[in-house]
């Protein structure tokens, strides 16, 4: 159908044909004609005869119609721009053909005061997270170090354990007192964590800190079981108190605090203290906890059996758990205590008492 020859389309086959002949290869004419139009035009603002319809500065000036080709202007050649035409800068887009967004030295200088004393906070956060885990991988390792320390000492003078006879139960002596003069004894307590050289210092503080091989560095400090300075070395006294630390891990004395329980008492009656001269087996009779500044617990000697027997009678009556009327006072002559902190350390003092029963020498006596 053809196009209609109305003001909307201005286009008749002549122009369809000068506009195919500018989009294929015809530049210079299509110029030319633009200028002529151009011309036409100017001179048309000026006063003069405007450019009439079917002329080619009225085509060139033509409105697009959606079946003609696109008008690339004013009729010159695509890409060339007319006469006083000032290029106009494209859109700057930020991130695109290099554009930068710009920098607000405002805006940042506020977000830096802003976000500042978070950044200190978050720092202060991080070393004391930091500092936190160093303490805790040093107190993991001082744990680890002191068992193993206790582990390997056990290995190689206690090994057997296991006797037929209480003179059977033989400890490397020579051994123990190559590694510390200060060894006196050795105890072990079936069934718990209980089995560790026995020394005595020079005070009662010698030995709190430092361990069996004399080293009392690090952070955790499990120190040794030692035999108080008041009694005799060589286990004459009626009452010989033997101290230890309750330790988180269970080790040392923690065990004789768990024995407030009255299943965990009942379940470990029995403990043995070595000696290079003589082996006791005692049985505990009672359990007290106790302020830490009672004192009258710590009798080394009494003034004869009566005097022993009364001591032990008031002990079973002040116990926290029951204890069965095992141990006969009228046939005890000889007493072990085993004291270690109570759970808030400082305050209470769990004191555990045991009778010795049997006594044998052992056969590597010296």
């Amino acid at each position: 159908m053809p196009v209609p020859n109305s003001p909307k389309n201005l286009f008749d086959q002549q122009s369809v044909s000068d506009f195919s002949r500018d989009r294929y290869g015809h530049a210079a004419h299509a110029s030319k004609r633009a200028a002529h139009a151009s011309g036409q035009t100017a001179h048309a603002s000026r006063g003069g005869e405007a450019p009439r319809p079917d002329s080619g500065a009225y085509r060139a000036s033509a409105p697009y119609h959606a079946g003609a080709p696109r008008n690339p202007g004013t009729g010159a050649h695509r890409g060339a721009a007319p006469a006083a035409y000032r290029n106009a800068a494209p859109a700057a887009h930020w991130g695109v053909g290099g554009n930068v967004q710009p920098f607000d030295m405002g805006n940042a200088a506020a977000k830096k005061r802003k976000n500042g004393p978070w950044t200190v906070v978050l720092v202060i956060a991080v070393l004391v997270l930091v500092l936190c885990l160093a303490v805790l991988g040093m107190i993991g390792y001082g744990y680890w170090h002191g068992s193993k320390v206790y582990t390997t000492i056990a290995e190689q003078a206690f090994p057997e354990k296991e006797a037929d006879a209480l003179s059977a139960m033989t400890v490397d002596w020579d051994a123990l007192l190559a590694q510390n003069p200060d060894t006196v004894a050795w105890i072990y307590m079936p069934g718990t964590s209980i089995d560790y050289p026995v020394v005595q210092g020079d005070s009662d503080e010698e030995y709190l800190k430092k361990d069996f091989t004399g080293d009392s560095g690090g952070i955790v400090h499990k120190g040794t079981i030692f035999l108080a300075t008041d009694n005799a070395g060589d286990f004459s006294d009626e009452n010989n108190v033997l101290y230890g630390h309750n330790m988180n891990d269970d080790t040392m004395f923690a065990h004789l605090l768990q024995m407030t329980d009255q299943a965990t008492f009942d379940a470990a009656r029995t403990f043995y203290v070595l000696t290079p001269t003589q082996n006791y087996r005692c049985s505990t009779f009672a359990l007290d906890v106790v302020d830490s500044t009672q004192t009258d617990l710590l009798q080394y000697t009494f003034s004869g059996k009566a005097a022993l027997q009364q001591y032990m009678d008031e002990r079973k009556s002040d116990s926290v758990v029951s204890v069965p009327n095992d141990v006969d006072s009228e046939q005890v002559s000889k007493l072990f205590t085993l004291i270690t902190c109570g759970d808030d350390y400082a305050a209470t003092r769990a004191v555990l008492f045991g009778a010795v029963v049997e006594s044998a020498t052992p056969t590597n006596a010296s």
